[in-house]
This record gives structure tokens, C-alpha cells and sequence, in this order.
């Protein structure tokens, strides 16, 4: 289930900080803490388990849709005469679609707060909006950003590799993470694997290579991080389950950091 926020900013300057993915979806977590303290707290510290015993979220957010968006330092900034605008989704509208309603209901606002600035909303509405009708042929584009990583040895030592779009590996990479997350969802093992994910190359030349972006993640503290994300329009074909489930989840890991959310037509 996918829902679209307004947000309406309290201040005549409002700022978030430029790398605003840590603190927006920390204020996510309080939204569902406002209903289910003890379904919050376990989505975080630990979340769905997967036969191979991975621990997803299984939530993703889009990128924040700012009106007049102007870059001031570490924050962007824009009037308040405009409301900003957020997608999220989920497939567990039991669990988490109910919780993050209710405590939208309960709080009616929202903070977004880090290094150079903090955000104040308040949500003017919540609207679910219609699932596309899922085929085995489709075409899609980013609404946040996707990262894809694995382990790999670099002098004597196992280090973080980002994948790149022009990596043979990504679209299996891609694929394997989906079905976790199918299995997940469905609590069964995918009957129909087939899924090929190729990405606009024509369009990764007319920007010449420049589809990447380095988010800093918990930036200013000692646990700040840094990953590589990349933006392109992609091709999908194969079982429109697993179709759904990008969809509905989002592509790639870390998706609870408002990562991988697509649009698909």
C-alpha cells in the first residue's frame, strides 16, 4: 500500500538538513511509536526475518517533494506557502500501513531535524493512492535513489562494495534481494524467480555518467556513514509479483532509509 503525505511547514523558512534520509525516517519511527511503542521499537532494532536470515524493514519513502527548493549550506530551504509533499509504502498494511496511520492521527505533525536544520509540519492529509495494475513487461523510475552493496576483499580487507549501474551484477543482486523480501511478505518460497531488471543506459550517457549521489547517513556523529546511491529510469520484466514487491517495498537495501522507492507504468 503506497500513501501520499502534505506536508504543511510551520515556519516562514523552513530547512531540513541535505542529508535528510536518517532524520526522516527516525521521524517515522516515532509516527508508529505514537500507536504501538513495541511494534516501533521491534521494526527498528530488528524487523522481518528471512529464510536466509536477513532482517528487513519492509517500508520505503520517496523523496521529499519541496516546492521552490533552494540549497543553503548543509539544509535545504523553501517558503511555507507551498506544501512539501512524501510517498511511502509498505506491503504490511496490517502491521505498519495501520500503525504509521494511527500515529499520523494521533501526532498530526511532523520534525525533521540534523546537521543544519530542523523542519517542522504539519500533515494536512493522508491519501492512499491506487496499485497499478502489474504486468510481466513494465518500465519504471526512481522516486528515491537505490543502493546496492555486498562484501568484497580490498587489500586484506572485507570492505563495502556500492554496485554501479554499469555492474553485470546488479540486476541478480537486485533480484535475489526481492525474493527475500517475497518470501518475507508471503511467507512461501517464489514458485516463479524470473525477474530482469535492465537500466536506461541511453540515459546514463546523455548525463555522462552522472547518475550517483553520496548520502551521509547519521551525518555529525561518530557513527556517521557514507553510501553510494545512484538515480536511472529502468526496464523490468519477469513475474509481476515480484514486480509488486519492488513496488510496494522498493528496490535494492536500506530501503527504511527512503531508498529504492520506484514508480512503475
Amino acid at each position: 500500500m503506497r500513501l501520499k503525505l502534505s506536508l504543511i511547514p510551520l515556519d516562514a523558512n523552513t530547512a531540513v538538513p541535505l542529508n535528510y534520509n536518517y532524520p526522516l525516517s527516525a521521524a517515522i519511527y516515532h509516527l508508529l511509536a505514537q500507536a504501538s511503542p513495541e511494534y516501533a521499537s521491534w521494526l527498528h532494532n530488528r524487523g522481518y526475518q528471512s529464510r536466509d536470515d536477513r532482517f528487513l524493514k519492509l517500508f520505503t519513502f520517496s523523496k521529499l517533494d519541496i516546492p521552490r527548493v533552494r540549497i543553503r549550506g548543509k539544509a535545504l530551504t523553501a517558503g511555507n506557502d507551498r506544501p512539501w509533499q512524501l510517498h511511502i509504502s509498505s506491503p504490511m498494511e496490517d502491521e505498519f500501513v495501520q500503525n504509521f496511520v494511527l500515529g499520523l492521527f494521533q501526532q498530526q505533525n511532523i520534525e525533521i531535524g540534523g546537521v543544519g536544520a530542523i523542519g517542522r509540519f504539519v500533515i494536512e492529509s493522508v491519501e492512499a493512492l491506487p496499485t497499478p495494475v502489474f504486468k510481466d513487461h513494465m518500465h519504471g523510475k526512481t522516486l528515491s535513489s537505490i543502493v546496492v552493496s555486498t562484501m568484497r576483499e580490498h587489500k586484506g580487507k572485507l570492505q563495502s562494495y556500492y554496485y554501479r549501474p554499469t555492474d553485470p551484477e546488479l540486476g541478480e543482486a537486485l533480484r535475489k534481494n526481492l525474493l527475500s523480501k517475497y518470501q518475507i511478505i508471503t511467507g512461501e518460497i517464489c514458485r516463479d524467480p524470473h525477474l530482469e531488471i535492465a537500466f536506461d543506459m541511453d540515459y546514463f550517457k546523455r548525463r555522462q555518467g552522472r547518475v550517483s549521489k553520496l548520502l551521509h547517513i547519521k551525518e555529525g556523529t561518530a557513527a556517521e556513514t557514507q553510501i553510494k546511491t545512484f538515480a536511472m529510469p529502468f526496464a523490468i520484466r519477469g513475474n509481476p509479483e515480484l514486480i509488486r514487491v519492488a513496488w510496494e517495498c522498493g528496490l535494492g537495501d536500506k530501503n527504511s532509509l527512503g531508498l529504492g522507492m520506484v514508480e512503475v507504468w
